[in-house]
């Protein structure tokens, strides 16, 4: 089963369809007034939810790539599947974030946390296009700080999506 997974969570931005235009105004109005919450974009296909933290985005996470994340490291910065399983049960209990703990750890580097997190990201803002009817909501939420190195620009996001889809 790890196998299915791991070829799912591999994927090419550019099979994937990009973030409608009506959940995009959305992020970037959201990022302008640099609102920190959850913006949920939901069709048929599924939901993608986008994470903001002062109007930058910190994480993002969709229906169909649920190990984005890791999976990028594991293939990328060759970490072993025991030791960010053992990072991420750590994180869960103190409520830290992953990517902050993994480098510093020295098990990852600031560059491969957020090559994975903006891997991670670009599939969900991918997921959000909806064909038909679909629509998102926002919800106001109080976050434990991320570290700015690994957030990212809304507006440079969209564009790189747009021009991907």
């Amino acid at each position: 089963m790890e196998d299915a997974v791991a070829a799912c969570e591999i994927v090419g931005l550019e099979d994937v369809e990009t973030l409608d235009s009506v959940s995009s105004d959305k992020l970037l109005h959201l990022a302008k007034a640099r609102e920190t919450g959850e913006l949920v974009c939901s069709c048929d296909r599924g939901e993608a939810h986008v994470y903001l933290q002062r109007g930058r985005v910190a994480w993002a996470n969709d229906c169909m790539h649920f190990h984005a994340f890791t999976g990028h490291l594991k293939q990328h910065a060759r970490i072993d599947a025991a030791t960010i399983e053992a990072v991420i049960a750590e994180c869960c209990a103190t409520k830290r974030p992953i990517g902050e703990a993994l480098v510093e750890r020295k098990v990852a580097t600031e560059a491969q946390v957020r090559a994975a997190l903006r891997h991670q990201i670009g599939l969900a803002l991918h997921i959000g296009e909806c064909r038909g009817e679909g629509g998102n909501v926002f919800y106001q939420r109080d976050y434990d700080e991320y570290d700015e190195r690994f957030t990212f620009s809304a507006s440079e996001l969209i564009s790189e999506a747009r021009d991907i889809g």
